[in-house]
């Protein structure tokens, strides 16, 4: 399973937490990412937010805010996997998630999370595959989260790029 995730609270970083390998490099001589058209990224996004918020009213969880900051960081960032064809939390050069998010305009955040996934090509694979660790899960239910962003992308190989930005103010 390729899914990363990290988590930045008030007293703790716990960051390259990881379920399966850290990055998959792209063969030598990759083609640089194609955005998935807007349209579909749009639904996909929508689509992942939608089924997540459901699994935490499931267990009593209020349903996360999109919010167009986190919706920027988690993007941008899931465009720079797809250029790269590589799962990572934060590239050579990239800044930390909180600089990110902060970046984007979401800042004040006493929480953050992000959930990361290379290969689902539906919003239902991607969450499961995310509900199906305990890890994963445990970061997406985390009812003290209150704001979310996705990103979807399509690598010029046709892989899918997931991300959750996960945050409380």
């Amino acid at each position: 399973m390729r899914a990363l995730f990290t988590f930045i609270g008030t007293a703790a970083v716990l960051s390259g937490l990881l379920i399966g390998p850290t990055a998959h490099a792209a063969p030598a001589g990759a083609a640089s990412a194609v955005p998935a058209r807007a349209s579909t990224a749009a639904l996909m996004e929508r689509d992942v937010i939608t089924l997540i918020n459901q699994a935490r009213a499931r267990k009593g969880c209020g349903a996360l805010r999109i919010m167009t900051s986190l919706q920027a960081s988690s993007g941008r960032h899931d465009a720079l996997m797809a250029r790269a064809r590589r799962l990572s939390h934060q590239f050579p050069g990239e800044a930390t998630l909180r600089t990110r998010v902060a970046a984007a305009g979401y800042t004040g955040a006493k929480m953050l999370g992000e959930v990361l996934a290379a290969g689902p090509t539906t919003a239902s694979s991607a969450v499961r595959r995310w509900m199906s660790s305990t890890i994963h899960r445990a970061l997406l239910l985390d009812c003290r989260f209150r704001a979310v962003g996705a990103g979807y992308a399509v690598s010029a190989d046709g892989n899918r790029w997931w991300t959750i930005d996960l945050g409380r103010r």
